[in-house]
């Protein structure tokens, strides 16, 4: 039943505190048409110059154009076709 779940994007989980098992996708589906690291699943991703992603198809990802980024918290380097997630103004204000 799990594998038959995985396959529809469902993954299973387990609650730390009571030990209920539930299944769940592992981020909104909205985020997954959006750039985010392959480690953490950050979405706070700086803009790099290409030149500093290392890799097997580093070198052919820079020859096709695709955008660098690097993920805040991990540090990990990476290309993605995938646009940045758009943030509301409402999460830049700062509240006086």
């Amino acid at each position: 039943m799990d594998f038959a779940a995985a396959l529809a994007g469902s993954l299973p989980w387990r609650c730390s505190l009571c030990g209920t098992r539930f299944r769940r996708r592992p981020a909104p589906l909205s985020d997954r048409f959006c750039a985010h690291c392959a480690i953490c699943g950050n979405h706070d991703l700086k803009r790099i110059a290409p030149e500093h992603v290392t890799g097997f198809s580093a070198r052919f990802k820079r020859l096709l154009g695709m955008p660098a980024y690097r993920c805040i918290p991990c540090r990990h380097k990476f290309f993605s076709i995938r646009p940045l997630k758009e943030v509301d103004d409402d999460q830049l204000r700062i509240a006086s």
